[in-house]
């Protein structure tokens, strides 16, 4: 579960911003691997995409991944724009490419991503890029982004310790949840961790979402999430 992204990018309140950051993967995911490296670059969505599609490049070498997670709100659909990617879906992985088209993930599969040569015998030599989209597209996504490399990195000082804590905080309200333990009782096992979370979390002073980190177009998505109207739980 990434809870240490390390962001070297500036915070940006536009539209689109650049961001280079580390993630940290569980040591017996990829026990195949011989990499250390797990960088990747994000393009937050811009206007020439109506803000709905984020851009992910991830370089040769990096074992970046997210880590298993699935959403109930949001259908995602990613696009590898070069390179080859490996998708989980459920309980399979499988390689995709430019040639596959747009890859549906539906609300509720447990999902991650990686560049193919993690575990392949052949290593490529150039970037992976893979566009994301979500369906409905209403700004959560970014905001979710914006915040998660923010916290983990920009403002890491400003919450210490708190760190881990707070990434969960902000993924239980932005439709985000970890797959803790595998089979039908992962479900009930994230459910209730989160509800831990949110009752935990504000005690130790902190919010789910801040302003800060907000830029002005999103504001009122923000609202919304924190008054309910977006369901995250």
């Amino acid at each position: 579960m990434p809870t240490n992204l390390t962001n070297t990018s500036t915070y940006s309140s536009s539209g689109s911003a650049k961001t280079q950051y580390n993630a940290s993967i569980p040591s017996t995911a990829l026990s195949t691997s011989t990499h250390t490296n797990q960088d990747a670059t994000m393009v937050y969505p811009t206007a020439d995409s109506n803000y709905s599609i984020s851009t992910v490049t991830i370089p040769p070498g990096s074992i970046f991944h997210p880590g298993a997670h699935w959403h109930e709100e949001y259908d995602e659909y990613l696009s590898v724009v070069k390179g080859r990617l490996r998708i989980l879906l459920g309980k399979t992985w499988r390689v995709y490419t430019p040639e596959d088209g747009e890859v549906h993930v539906k609300r509720g599969v447990v999902h991650d991503l990686m560049r193919a040569d993690i575990v392949d015998e052949e290593k490529d030599e150039e970037d992976v890029v893979v566009q994301e989209r979500s369906d409905p597209s209403d700004g959560s996504k970014d905001l979710f982004f914006r915040h998660l490399f923010a916290i983990t990195s920009i403002d890491k000082d400003r919450f210490g310790w708190k760190v881990p804590l707070q990434v969960l905080f902000t993924f239980a309200y932005t439709d985000t949840y970890m797959s803790l333990v595998p089979g039908p009782a992962g479900w009930y096992v994230t459910h209730a961790l989160w509800s831990v979370v949110k009752g935990v979390a504000p005690w130790l002073g902190l919010r789910p979402l801040y302003e800060a980190y907000t830029p002005e177009r999103l504001k009122g998505v923000m609202k919304s999430i924190l008054d309910g109207s977006v369901k995250s739980d």
